[in-house]
């Protein structure tokens, strides 16, 4: 189990890598979240716990299902821990 530092560093590196791999920027993530870039910035660099919304928010941003994304969030975080 990861401490919440962990947990927000590790979906910044996932949310960073989903928007990068779909060609978006930050300030294109943010529009369609309705939000500012610094918002996704902060996000990206683990400096903010995201609700549920948000990650609900993120999952139709990047145009899958909410349960998908979690799906490959848990395999980023599995990646990440391997020795």
């Amino acid at each position: 189990m990861i401490d919440k530092d962990q947990f927000n560093t590790q979906l910044g590196s996932f949310v960073k890598a989903k928007r990068e791999q779909l060609n978006m920027s930050q300030s294109d993530l943010a529009n369609e979240m309705d939000l500012n870039y610094q918002n996704i910035s902060r996000l990206e660099r683990g400096e903010v716990t995201p609700s549920l919304y948000w990650f609900y928010r993120l999952s139709f941003a990047f145009q899958v299902e909410p349960t998908a994304l979690l799906l490959e969030f848990e395999k980023h975080i599995s990646r990440k821990s391997k020795p």
